[in-house]
């Protein structure tokens, strides 16, 4: 019960995360303790090691048959620190290195492995990977140019668009999320035409669900986030004994066996009116 207990204080992609990061970790014990002297040094082996998990992720999130899409022309949409869309209470602007020392802290509070963050090529890694080419991120502020948090499309040449966003811990909970979504939506769909989106949240993420629904999304089955074929089957297998109630009844809803939950992302899709 305790183990159950501490399991459920991460999300399940993060339990995947975990999980993959202790098999990597016991494969290369030898190797990272023999390069790096010192708890700190070993630290940032492992945050090396992290990082690269993390965009292996990234990667493999995008990797899908949109992907082979013609390349998106991102003329349409602005450049850096220029407006994207400015709402009763929030305005979005392109990302801009000014955005910095935001970003890492939206990630920090996000991250279940901080001691990463003490690593540069970490942080490097991190902040570059927000200018990717195909991924649309912007910087959501209040109307007093407090920044709050991001959001933004993960792959334009993967269609429908993926939807992301990260909040900020204390601006979490007070209804910025759905707003930040719905103008990015709106401002994506009057500048490339664009009125279809997908968003992707762990089974167990009862606030992001909820998101999902106060936007539009609608049920559209479940995905592999980064675990595949036997991998996969036998992590869900392991897992099993995190399956309960709220997961059978998603489980009802999404078509799919409950099991499949713990290895699988929820697929929501909004449809903005023509």
């Amino acid at each position: 019960m305790k183990k159950e207990k501490e399991e459920r204080n991460i999300h399940l992609k993060e339990q995947m995360m975990f999980s993959e990061l202790l098999d990597r970790l016991e494969k290369r014990s030898k190797t990272i303790y023999r390069e790096y002297d010192g708890k700190e040094e070993a630290a940032e082996g492992f945050g090396s090691l992290f990082s690269d998990l993390q965009e292996e992720m990234k990667l493999c999130e995008e990797d899908s048959p949109e992907k082979r899409n013609p390349r998106f022309d991102p003329e349409p949409l602005p450049k850096a620190g220029e407006l994207l869309i400015e709402g009763e209470n929030l305005c979005l602007l392109g990302i801009s290195e000014s955005d910095y020392r935001g970003y890492m802290e939206v990630e920090y509070d996000a991250s279940f492995f901080k001691d990463a963050f003490r690593d540069e090529s970490f942080l490097r890694k991190l902040w570059e990977g927000f200018f990717q080419p195909n991924r649309a991120y912007y910087s959501i502020f209040n109307l007093n140019s407090v920044f709050l948090g991001y959001c933004g499309i993960l792959n334009l040449q993967a269609k429908p668009w993926e939807l992301a966003i990260a909040l900020k811990l204390q601006y979490q909970g007070h209804g910025i999320g759905p707003e930040s979504l719905l103008l990015l939506m709106k401002a994506l769909k009057r500048r490339t035409g664009e009125r279809v989106f997908r968003g992707r949240v762990d089974a167990d993420n009862e606030a992001s669900i909820s998101m999902m629904r106060k936007i539009g999304g609608k049920a559209h089955g479940i995905s592999e986030v980064f675990l595949h074929g036997e991998e996969l089957k036998a992590y869900e297998k392991k897992k099993d004994y995190l399956v309960d109630d709220r997961l059978r009844e998603l489980a009802k809803e999404f078509q799919v066996e409950p099991r499949e939950l713990l290895g699988h992302a929820l697929e929501f899709w909004v449809e903005l009116p023509e």
